[in-house]
C-alpha cells in the first residue's frame, strides 16, 4: 500500500490533471471513464481524502476564520455560533488563532488565500493598510468582524453608544472620580471607539476627574495596572472595558481593603457567563456574541451566493443593572 498518497500522485497514476482529481473528490463534473480511472487508483491505494485535500477544489465549501484568541468567553461564543451557522449551510469552518498578534493576522490572511477557501471572516485586532492590501489581492470575499472597515464589509458592536451609556450611568449616579481601564489603541473598537463613548458620556454629564489607564485583555496585567492606581488613591468608580478586567478589578479592590460598591463602584463591558458568580452582581453592558457570529456567517454566505449585503452592520447592546454601583 502506498504511503502518503497525494492528489498529484493520483493524477499521475490515473493519467489526468490534478484539477480533475480535485473535482472528483468534491463531487464536481468528471466524465464517467475518467471517474473510473481515478476511482481505481484511489481504491488500490486505500486513499482517504482529508479536509485539506478538498481545499484544492474550485468550491471547497470551507470558510477561513481568523480569531483573535481561543481562550475568551466572548470569542468562543462568536465562533460557536458562526461555526454552527456554516455547518447548517453545508460549509466547514477552518479556524486559525492569531493570539492577538497583528502580524499573525496578516500571515493567516495570506495562508488562507493560498488554500482556496470560499471566503474569509477575520475577527481583527485592527484594520490596517496591510490588511486592506492583502484583502484586495484575494479573490474570495472577506468580512471584518468587530472592527469597522470603511473600504470593505464589516459587522461591529455599537461600541461608541455602549461606551456613552457607561459614562452616562456613572455620572447620573453621582460619581465624580473615575478610573477607566481600557486596552491599546490598536484595537480601535475598544481602545478608541468604546473609550471615546465613555469619555463623552462622562463629560456631557459634567464629570471631568477621569483617569484612563491601559491594559490588555488579560486579568494579570489588569490587576497590576489597577493595583498601581489603588496604591496611590481611591477613586469612587472603576469602568472596566472587558470581562477579565472586571475580574481583576473585583480582586484588586478587595485586596486593598475596599468594599464594592460602598467604597468603589464598578461597571463593566461583558461579564456574560461569569457575572452570576460574582458578589455583588456586577452592573454590565453586554452585546450579543451569538448574533455577531450568526450575522457574519449569513452575510458571507449571501456574498458567496452573489446577493447584496449591507457594508456595515451593527450589533446593539443591552444594559444590565446589578448591585456593583451605588448612588453617591
Amino acid at each position: 500500500m502506498k504511503k502518503n498518497l497525494t492528489i498529484n500522485d493520483i493524477a499521475k497514476e490515473a493519467g489526468v490533471a490534478k484539477s480533475t482529481v480535485s473535482r472528483y473528490l468534491n463531487n464536481g463534473y468528471v466524465k464517467e471513464d475518467t471517474k473510473e480511472k481515478i476511482k481505481k487508483v484511489i481504491e488500490e491505494n486505500n486513499y482517504e481524502p482529508n479536509a485539506f485535500a478538498r481545499l484544492k477544489a474550485k468550491n471547497s465549501h470551507i470558510i477561513g476564520v481568523i480569531a483573535p484568541c481561543l481562550d475568551s468567553t466572548v470569542t468562543s461564543m462568536v465562533l460557536m455560533a458562526l461555526d454552527q451557522s456554516l455547518k447548517d449551510a453545508g460549509y466547514t469552518s477552518l479556524i486559525l488563532n492569531a493570539n492577538h498578534s497583528i502580524d499573525e493576522e496578516l500571515k493567516d490572511l495570506e495562508r488562507l488565500s493560498k488554500m482556496n477557501v470560499d471566503g474569509i471572516i477575520i475577527n481583527a485586532t485592527q484594520v490596517s493598510k496591510q490588511h486592506l492590501q492583502i484583502v484586495k489581492q484575494i479573490d474570495v470575499p472577506v468580512i471584518f468582524l468587530a472592527q469597522r472597515c470603511d473600504d470593505g464589509i464589516s459587522i461591529v458592536n455599537e461600541d461608541y453608544l455602549a461606551g456613552y451609556k457607561a459614562g452616562e450611568v456613572t455620572a447620573l449616579t453621582n460619581h465624580k472620580d473615575v478610573v477607566c481601564i481600557s486596552v491599546d489603541e490598536e484595537d480601535v473598537a475598544i481602545g478608541v471607539d468604546r473609550l471615546e463613548g465613555i469619555l463623552k458620556g462622562l463629560k456631557d454629564n459634567h464629570v471631568n476627574n477621569i483617569e484612563v489607564v491601559r491594559s490588555d485583555f488579560g486579568n494579570v496585567k489588569s490587576y497590576r495596572v489597577l493595583d498601581d492606581v489603588l496604591s496611590k488613591r481611591k477613586p469612587d468608580m472603576i469602568i472596566c472595558s472587558t470581562t477579565r478586567q472586571l475580574l481583576a478589578a473585583y480582586k484588586c479592590i478587595r485586596d486593598h481593603g475596599y468594599k464594592i460598591p460602598e467604597d468603589i463602584s464598578v461597571i463593566a463591558f461583558g461579564g456574560y457567563d461569569v457575572v452570576d458568580l460574582l458578589e455583588p452582581l456586577p452592573t454590565t453592558i453586554q452585546f450579543n456574541p451569538k448574533e455577531l457570529g450568526i450575522k457574519a456567517a449569513n452575510t458571507l454566505l449571501s456574498i458567496i451566493n452573489k446577493e447584496e449585503v449591507e457594508r456595515l452592520q451593527c450589533i446593539p447592546f443591552i444594559f444590565l443593572e446589578g448591585a456593583s454601583i451605588i448612588k453617591r
